[in-house]
């Protein structure tokens, strides 16, 4: 059974931030680095997600505008149509659509709701803990056990 994005989930800090898409992109700065996250939903009037900003899109705001950014919004320089994934998806499916949207960042979404977001430092976390987890396992089964006395 492959791990799912629950997992990953369950295995980090749950707590979302959120941005409106009339939110000020100093203030989403702001947010960004004192929470140090590299991404954040932006939601519609209706708590929808209407996109999503990550710090490529912050960077490229200040690359397009200079010192004009500060005036500028999350809908003004928000990722829209991103890529999602859900609570039941594999993370090597996700680790696709990572690659394949070149996105290091998937809000999740339960009905229709943005329940968290899930980054590819997330799921290589995952995966190493995961491998550790195996290589003990590995190691407690054949050298703790009469498995290390065969073929002697």
């Amino acid at each position: 059974m492959t791990a799912t994005v629950l997992q990953v989930l369950e295995s980090k800090d749950r707590h979302l931030f959120t941005v409106h898409e009339n939110t000020p992109i100093r203030e989403i700065a702001r947010l960004m680095t004192q929470n140090r996250i590299g991404a954040t939903p932006v939601l519609d009037e209706y708590a929808h997600l209407a996109g999503l900003v990550s710090e490529r899109d912050l960077v490229a705001a200040l690359a397009g505008h200079g010192m004009d950014v500060a005036h500028l919004t999350a809908r003004e320089i928000m990722a829209r149509n991103v890529p999602t994934t859900t609570l039941d998806e594999e993370i090597l499916k996700v680790g696709r659509k990572m690659t394949d949207y070149r996105s290091r960042h998937l809000p999740i979404i339960d009905n229709d709701a943005v329940i968290g977001i899930v980054s590819i430092g997330d799921i290589v976390k995952f995966r190493v803990d995961e491998a550790e987890r195996l290589v003990s396992a590995m190691q407690d089964y054949v050298w703790r056990s009469d498995h290390a006395s065969v073929g002697r």
